[in-house]
């Protein structure tokens, strides 16, 4: 899920959640949730565990369960996609690091390179004015 598809959903998450009341909402805006939970992968249903603990039970996710369970998908989206981009920026930042020590390498290579033609130099330009 993309972030602007992330943020139609949740504007309208907004939007039917505006339209609930105190009361029992509207049968409509109760579908619409159900629709929407569907569309983002919330659970439309909540498990809870027996008070013996001998087995998990569940029931249909009321208005507010809903709400709840449409909000954590999102939150859980958004997330996904920062940790996605994380990523991304992280191996950047390796690829771009493991250049920059090669090129340290390259220019120490170099270095020495030219210190030691600088110094074969200066030892035939001796050798010369020695002969001399």
């Amino acid at each position: 899920m993309t972030d602007t598809e992330i943020e139609t959903y949740r504007q309208r998450l907004n939007s039917l959640t505006a339209s609930c009341t105190d009361k029992e909402p509207e049968p409509s805006i109760k579908d619409e949730l159900k629709k929407l939970a569907l569309e983002v992968g919330a659970s439309t249903y909540v498990l809870w565990v027996h008070p013996n603990r001998s087995r998990v039970n569940s029931t249909k996710a009321d208005t507010s369960e809903l709400i709840k369970n449409i909000h954590q998908a999102l939150q859980t989206a958004s997330m996904s996609n920062m940790c996605g981009a994380a990523t991304k920026g992280y191996a950047i930042a390796t690829e771009a690091s493991k250049s920059a020590a090669k090129a340290s390498k390259s220019a120490s290579i170099q270095f020495w390179i030219a210190a030691s033609v600088a110094l074969a130099s200066m030892v035939a330009a001796w050798v010369a004015a020695i002969r001399n």
